[in-house]
């Protein structure tokens, strides 16, 4: 199939987790014999074809996708499409010929297959003219350039003509848990209906995820489909071996294997990571919290409540803060943790708990939303909202070496119902049923 993705999210400085979803999409697309092209949002890449290709790396590398305060950015593009769309002519995306002369290793990661195009600011634009008209805006790609699928890989009030429209929803969590974000919920949820109602499929990476659609927006139920999530860890990194998995976490992070427990992933309200310090504090284990990830939104009570334990000398050894780890060092501290400890409120599939069963470290997490499809009977669950609970399930694994064996094994099993194999076929039984519907 010929398949077009958007780079919305491939587009920003600093990743997300629909980065990392579109990535991987078209990674599996193009390793299997799909024709995929990706469609950018970036300003300042012009009109000349010798020099797109060296003026999008630019963009992509040091601007990247505008930020929606970013007025000045968009706001020229938003004159410049209005009347195609008020008149639903379709906005045509240029394409940007690779170069190899050019050295694009610095965003080789955000440039993930396939043949690239862009449209200045579409996606910001889309998003701004949805607060005004009840209509979403229409893109095209060049004549010669067929496309059968166009696949969002978030909700965008945009759709391609001339081919099917498929849109993955990840989540609905600014509707189920309203205080843990700080976004205009009336826009956001204006953008989610214009989705669906230009989407033939709409995919979703749960079975939890496609109940609270059905039941939020009244969706048909034959028009959402599963296809779940997969994750590409390299088999080098599955394999580490024990010593040297010991002497880089002694080395680099002074840290005893299997002697730590982990978080990694944004802080956040939803990650409830403010629990997961009262339930370590509370637990018998002397294992300190090793918390990996960037500050998100509305992060104050985990900062107060870190800084609270750093003017105790009984808390100052309990916990480690690092906001940002390689790729390659995330890897050694999963492999090398006693346990990843991840009670989310809520998670539209809960890719942390698919890694760590793979980098075959047991798992600690919540019995509420996906996470029990994702987990199964390979991790310990817990009512997340219970910090006792957490603290108990804390020390279960401090405290038991055959129980974290067992949950290694079932862990790799259960990992393995979400392979790329799997995946992949459900997407193109996903594509296909998008094309029926066209």
């Amino acid at each position: 199939m010929k398949i077009a993705i958007d780079g919305f999210n491939l587009g920003f400085l600093q990743g997300t987790g629909i980065a990392t979803y579109a990535r991987e999409l078209a990674k599996i697309l193009a390793t299997n014999r799909h024709d995929v092209s990706v469609c950018y949002g970036l300003n300042g890449v012009g009109h000349d074809p010798s020099q797109a290709w060296g003026r999008f790396v630019e963009a992509l590398a040091t601007q990247g996708e505008a930020g929606r305060k970013d007025v000045t950015k968009w706001l020229r593009y938003s004159g410049q499409y209005f009347g195609n769309y008020l008149l639903g002519w379709p906005i045509e995306a240029r394409p940007v010929p690779v170069l190899p002369d050019v050295d694009s290793r610095r965003v080789k990661d955000r440039l993930p297959a396939g043949e690239f195009f862009n449209i200045p600011s579409v996606f910001r634009v889309c998003q701004a003219y949805s607060l005004l008209v009840d209509r979403s805006l229409a893109i095209s790609f060049p004549k010669d350039k067929k496309v059968d699928i166009f696949h969002a890989t978030c909700p965008l009030p945009m759709y391609m003509k001339n081919a099917a429209n498929v849109v993955t929803f990840h989540d609905i969590i600014p509707l189920v848990l309203p205080h843990s974000t700080n976004i205009n919920l009336r826009h956001y949820q204006r953008i989610l209906k214009l989705s669906m109602k230009t989407a033939d499929m709409i995919f979703t990476v749960s079975e939890h995820s496609r109940n609270d659609l059905i039941r939020y927006f009244g969706i048909p139920e034959e028009k959402v489909f599963v296809t779940y999530q997969t994750v590409a860890i390299p088999a080098h990194y599955q394999a580490l071996d024990d010593g040297e998995v010991a002497a880089f976490l002694a080395q680099e992070f002074a840290l005893t294997k299997n002697a730590y427990f982990l978080f990694f992933g944004c802080v956040e309200p939803k990650k409830n990571v403010a629990r997961i310090i009262e339930a370590m504090m509370m637990a018998r284990t002397d294992y300190p919290l090793v918390i990996v990830g960037r500050d998100g939104w509305l992060y104050d009570d985990v900062q107060a409540l870190l800084a609270k334990l750093h003017e105790q000398d009984s808390g100052k050894n309990r916990y480690r803060r690092i906001r940002y780890v390689p790729f390659e060092h995330l890897m050694y501290l999963i492999k090398g943790a006693c346990g990843v400890v991840f009670p989310s409120l809520y998670e539209g599939f809960g890719l942390p708990v698919l890694e760590a069963m793979l980098m075959q470290c047991p798992v600690i997490t919540s019995n509420v939303s996906c996470l029990p499809e994702v987990g199964g009977d390979a991790v310990l669950s817990v009512n997340p909202y219970d910090v006792g609970e957490i603290a108990a399930a804390i020390d279960r694994l401090s405290g038991d070496g055959v129980l974290r064996q067992e949950l290694i094994a079932r862990g790799l099993k259960q990992a393995d119902k979400f392979s790329s194999a799997n995946h992949l076929q459900r997407l193109e039984q996903g594509y296909r049923l998008a094309l029926g519907k066209a």
